[in-house]
């Protein structure tokens, strides 16, 4: 395809040089299209010695505008949007850090509030123990009272009883012992 291309630039230079009315230019125009086929080959311009010079002071002039742009308006813009990230991560592990607190505050305080709670309720399960033991104890020793009396008042009674049962007795004893006399004496009458 290189060889084609340069045919065709070779034929694309005879035409040139027949336009131009001269056969000397002709020959020496297909000769210098065919000659970068064959012949000494011309340099590639970037290495070419005699455009160093030219090639240095534009390479300077792109560095300088490209440096002025960059340090310009890409910079900028990259250092504020670097600047705002920073700023906005800093908020965030601020909030977070301020959140963290707040909520291990707010356990602290539970486990207070908890631990309180806990011992209110244990001060009202002692206190009701206590009530109900005193209850209790108030209500047996009234039962016992009351038993009490009721035994002394039964104690009483079999006492009566027992005493008129014993004041009878001799009574009785008298009655009997007739009664036996009075069937054995009728027997040996």
């Amino acid at each position: 395809m290189a060889g084609e291309t340069t045919y065709e630039g070779a034929e694309h230079g005879a035409d040139a040089a027949a336009h131009a009315g001269d056969g000397a230019h002709a020959a020496d125009a297909a000769h210098g299209a065919i000659g970068g086929e064959h012949g000494a080959a011309a340099a590639f311009p970037p290495f070419d010695a005699s455009l160093f010079a030219s090639q240095l002071i534009w390479f300077a002039i792109t560095f300088v505008a490209l440096y002025l742009i960059v340090s310009r308006f890409i910079l900028p813009k990259v250092s504020t949007v670097l600047a705002q990230r920073a700023a906005t991560l800093k908020g965030d592990l601020d909030a977070a850090a301020a959140q963290s607190t707040a909520a291990e505050d707010a356990r602290a305080a539970m486990e207070k509030a908890k631990a309180k709670a806990r011992a209110e309720a244990r001060a009202l399960i002692d206190a009701a123990r206590a009530d109900m033991t005193a209850k209790l104890t108030a209500e047996q020793e009234q039962a016992e009272t009351r038993l009490a009396a009721r035994i002394e008042a039964e104690e009483a009674k079999v006492n009566a009883a027992r005493a008129k049962a014993l004041a009878d007795v001799p009574g009785m004893a008298e009655t009997l012992a007739r009664d036996i006399a009075d069937r054995l004496a009728p027997a040996r009458a």
